[in-house]
């Protein structure tokens, strides 16, 4: 009797954990799928990085060749030059500043989204955890 009882044990724990290795797979799949277009975003993150990095190291550097040659030339004065300058400035800074509020928050939903996946895992691990100890204390 015990050997059949163990074995129906057995073979409940067998189903719980082909269950929830499924329904993990199940879950991993969906993330994989949504994690291809969320790849292509940090992709595209990563680009645009590597955009803003050039374009903060050249730009200072043309802008001021091409005003002193403006200014050299007479064709442009030196208050010309200036007010050119602070409102191509004012464009960046406005321009980084919203691409900046973009990039985090598609940084905080991905985290988020991470941190909920994280917790149903933790759950279900608990929830076999407690299933496990007690098929154990049925059996001794």
């Amino acid at each position: 009797m015990c050997e059949k009882e163990a074995q129906e044990n057995g073979n409940h724990l067998d189903k719980l954990v082909r269950k929830t290795v499924k329904k993990k797979k199940t879950i991993a799949e969906g993330t994989i799928m949504s994690s291809s277009s969320e790849e292509a975003k940090h992709r595209q993150v990563e680009k645009q990085v590597g955009q803003w990095d050039i374009y903060a190291r050249l730009m200072p550097t043309v802008f001021l060749l091409i005003s002193m040659g403006l200014i050299w030339c007479g064709l442009i004065d030196f208050d010309q030059a200036f007010w050119l300058g602070l409102g191509l400035f004012s464009v960046t800074a406005v321009t980084w500043w919203f691409w900046t509020i973009f990039t985090i928050r598609l940084l905080v939903r991905t985290l988020s989204r991470a941190s909920k996946n994280l917790e149903e895992v933790k759950h279900e691990f608990k929830r076999i955890h407690k299933e496990v100890k007690a098929l154990r204390d049925e059996n001794e």
